[in-house]
């Protein structure tokens, strides 16, 4: 295979995997399977401008994903510290890579400042590394009403590098999302099963590599499917893009 054509597709990979991470999800008790592994909940939702339905903002919860595919991983996502602006959040990898994500809240809309960490970005993927920051970003990443037909946007340019086989490869990522929420219905995960609205969106990005000052740019278009559950987040998300199919499962949670 192409150097050129394999690098891209790394890339497209271990950025699949930063952005998984942004979509969270957890599962009330009341909606829980029996035996539903380490599932703990107060009850309790965030307030005031990062209160969000689909996304309880709460110091010290936690959700465990486990993540399918071509670039199999496990994480554990939890909230940091939240205020009256927003709310910092922390994905730990299970091969050992770790990002931490700022975002914004405006009246439950809940945006995503630097989609794969705060500031910087460092993913490992079968020996490749891909290390970004975040230049640009708009639009919002969790709206704070979804109802079925509503659709929302972000964009988010990233820089870096890839680094394979020790050599490091100058990158720019730029991604446009666009969601449409589409019909209620029950998701089932590893977690239990859920009420859930489905949402639909496409992933728009330009990877350009400078390879001997010489850039290459590819369009990667990616298609996913996410599960939202009210007053939870994110229960599962499927992925299409780039010759790979990726599933991304709530397994467990904990919501102080």
């Amino acid at each position: 295979m192409n150097f050129k054509k394999l690098s891209v597709l790394f890339a497209a990979g271990a950025m699949i995997l930063s952005m998984l991470a942004c979509n969270l999800g957890k599962s009330p008790a009341d909606t829980s399977a029996p035996g539903s592994p380490a599932a703990e909940t107060s009850g309790n939702n965030s307030s005031g401008a990062c209160a969000n339905p689909y996304f309880p903002i709460i110091v010290g919860a936690s959700w465990d994903y486990k993540i399918t595919g071509p670039f199999p991983e496990t994480y554990t996502e939890s909230i940091l510290s939240v205020d009256e602006k927003g709310f910092s959040e922390q994905s730990v990898f299970g091969k050992g890579a770790k990002r931490e994500g700022k975002w914004s809240c405006a009246n439950g809309d809940l945006t995503a400042l630097d989609p794969t960490s705060g500031g910087s970005a460092s993913v490992d993927v079968k020996s490749v590394s891909a290390e970004f920051q975040t230049q640009d970003v708009s639009g919002v990443t969790i709206p704070g009403k979804i109802n079925p037909g509503d659709t929302w946007n972000q964009s988010v340019t990233l820089t870096g590098t890839e680094t394979i086989g020790g050599q490091q490869i100058p990158a720019t990522n730029k991604f446009t999302n666009a969601c449409k929420a589409a019909a209620l219905e029950s998701v089932t995960v590893q977690a239990g099963t859920f009420d859930a609205v489905r949402v639909e969106c496409q992933t728009d990005m330009e990877i350009t590599f400078t390879l001997a000052g010489n850039p290459t740019t590819t369009p990667v278009k990616i298609i996913s499917t996410i599960w939202y559950a009210k007053n939870i987040g994110m229960v599962k998300t499927t992925a299409t893009g780039f010759g790979a199919d990726t599933v991304t499962e709530l397994t467990s949670y904990k919501i102080p």
